[in-house]
């Protein structure tokens, strides 16, 4: 290398799920050279599984951890639809939210609570709420309080 020339970084990402994908666009983005090693082919273990969801942390007991996995979630729409503009190969991103029964008064109790707390901590940029189930529409799941916890944050993707 000559004085003054600048380095290209040599990066081998080793996974080609969810995580590995994203971490080797971003490295190649930003100028490296990047190689993507997963021996069973991309989004073959967990990634392209029933569990492609990306969900949030209840907005309880907040710290540092909680908060840059909010982060993360909130600019995941922009990040993937780069990604597929660039790629022209669709992501399967989608932040559709997420509906979840609750079981008896301690989980209502327990939802309220967290609902009051993402009003405080997500700033009006995506919804914790206890609703009724008859209001979620024909999809709702079957909740023995007839009430239900609905988030705007959660996605699903499938890399």
């Amino acid at each position: 290398m000559r004085r003054g020339e600048l380095a290209t970084a040599m990066v081998t990402v080793r996974g080609a799920g969810l995580f590995g994908l994203a971490t080797a666009w971003e490295l190649a983005r930003r100028g490296a050279l990047v190689q993507v090693v997963d021996r069973r082919g991309p989004g073959a273990g967990s990634s392209g599984g029933i569990v492609g969801a990306l969900a949030p942390h209840v907005p309880e007991n907040w710290n540092a951890k909680k908060a840059f996995q909010l982060n993360s979630l909130l600019v995941s729409e922009a990040f993937w639809g780069g990604v597929e503009a660039t790629s022209r190969l669709a992501t399967g991103y989608g932040r559709l939210g997420r509906l979840q029964p609750l079981a008896d008064a301690h989980a209502v109790g327990l939802g309220q609570g967290r609902a009051e707390g993402a009003r405080a901590l997500w700033a009006g940029k995506a919804t914790w709420e206890v609703i009724p189930a008859e209001t979620a529409g024909p999809l709702a799941p079957l909740s023995p309080t007839g009430l239900l916890i609905r988030d705007t944050l959660t996605a699903r993707i499938h890399p």
